[in-house]
């Protein structure tokens, strides 16, 4: 620290003696009188110009704070760039210079010799906002996409689908996305025809009941978006038939090998005589199944069936009576006796 020597008198009152003041300013190191100081800006430190020695250390700079970073200057650039795209004619000179001459800064000041007019500038940063736009819809489109995707991999692993099921129902709603069908349609009920109709596709169908169990859409909203993707889409999607839904029927009843079998073979010998004739697969599935399983001593009850085919239990009786009514023609002496254990009188009265 900077050594002084203070030396003072102060008047009384009616003494008549003026005071004195003696003040000596003296650097520690080289005891030098009066020393030559030096304020150093970078480290904020007062040095004495004789011995190099820091006698004052956090000094305030009092000078006027000009910034200039190279962020501006990037910005700076940009800009100018963006002024000779935005311009229907080419700028013949970009000057830059400090914008202040007696103050060192890197701050860049753009001079166009041809004036930007206004319409050209908001023109260039309306086609700015627009790709920005662009580029946020592109990103809520694919984020929407993924959602889809995961909703269809529930329901396929719910419904214990093949990968193959889970591959084309992404497909299908990939190709609705790109074509903008969902627009003003339930998603949930898109998801849905898209599995549906990939189980039609693949030979792996599906009732509509079985899907809206799971997706929790209505059955008619399925079915009216089922026929809209269809016929927009153009796909294929393939007859189903009674005996594409035989085996998982029986399967989820427990039957045994023998009524199934049965089932199959009284479905065969309706289509030939047209016995069910107009009917739904569904139907015929369910009143083959109920009389096979009476047939062979395997009973199941027509409210059990209709839980697990997806009509009413009235369907299927009424279908069930066609079936007894040409029962004589429909169970063939072949048929008892390849099953021993069937016999036309467990078959019940409708």
């Amino acid at each position: 620290m900077l050594s002084s020597s203070i030396e003072s008198r102060y008047d009384k009152p009616g003494s008549g003696v003026r005071s004195v003041s003696t003040v000596a300013v003296m650097c520690p190191d080289c005891r030098s009188m009066s020393p030559k100081l030096i304020h150093d800006f970078t480290t904020d430190d007062l040095i004495c110009a004789d011995c190099k020695t820091s006698v004052g250390d956090r000094l305030i700079d009092t000078r006027s704070a000009w910034r200039s970073t190279a962020k501006h200057s990037r910005q700076a650039e940009e800009d100018a760039r963006l002024l000779m795209s935005a311009s229907s004619f080419s700028l013949q000179r970009l000057t830059a210079e400090p914008s202040n001459s007696s103050v060192q800064s890197n701050s860049i000041a753009v001079k166009p010799v041809a004036s930007v007019s206004k319409g050209v500038l908001s023109r260039a940063l309306g086609s700015r906002t627009h790709d920005r736009a662009a580029a946020q819809r592109h990103e809520r489109q694919e984020r929407n996409l993924m959602r889809a995707y995961a909703e269809i991999s529930s329901v396929c692993s719910t419904m214990d689908l093949p990968q193959i099921i889970d591959t084309t129902a992404r497909d299908l709603y990939k190709r609705v996305d790109a074509e903008n069908l969902h627009r003003g349609k339930n998603i949930d009920a898109i998801i849905a025809s898209c599995i549906f109709l990939a189980c039609r596709q693949k030979s792996l169908p599906r009732t509509f009941k079985e899907i809206c169990a799971l997706t929790k859409v209505p059955r008619k909203e399925i079915g009216r978006t089922f026929k809209f993707l269809k016929e927009k889409l153009g796909a294929d999607a393939g007859p189903m038939s009674s005996d594409d839904l035989m085996t998982r029927f029986c399967a989820n009843l427990s039957l045994l090998s023998s009524a199934q079998e049965c089932a199959i073979m009284l479905n065969q010998m309706a289509k030939q005589r047209d016995t069910l004739a107009g009917k739904s697969p569904v139907s015929i599935a369910g009143a083959c199944i109920y009389l096979a399983s009476h047939l062979v001593g395997q009973p199941r009850d027509a409210k059990v069936i209709s839980h697990v085919a997806g009509v009413s239990e009235v369907t299927i009786k009424n279908s069930y009576k066609l079936l007894f009514a040409d029962r004589h023609q429909l169970v063939s002496e072949s048929m008892l006796k390849a099953f021993p254990m069937a016999s036309l009188e467990f078959l019940p009265i409708p």
